[in-house]
């Protein structure tokens, strides 16, 4: 197998790899943080409507748990 690698074949095939494996891990760094951004937006909304229903008087539950709660009003 290693002989493999030093053929002239062989170092485009490895080389190959090694950039498929690059690109890869690359895209799935920028899709995890776009996943962590949208959730820190979601949950930084979440926060803000609460805060400004408590600040307007309005009767609310306002435990923890209920920020990350499904509601009637979320769009998919």
């Amino acid at each position: 197998m290693i002989a493999f690698i030093f053929t002239p074949i062989g170092r485009y095939i490895t080389i190959a790899v090694i950039v498929l494996l690059a690109l890869s891990g690359v895209y799935y760094k920028i899709r995890a943080d776009a996943v962590a951004d949208i959730e820190a937006i979601a949950t930084k909304d979440a926060l803000e409507r609460t805060n400004a229903a408590i600040s307007a008087g309005d009767a609310i539950r306002d435990d923890p748990a209920r920020v990350r709660s499904h509601d009637r009003f979320e769009r998919d």
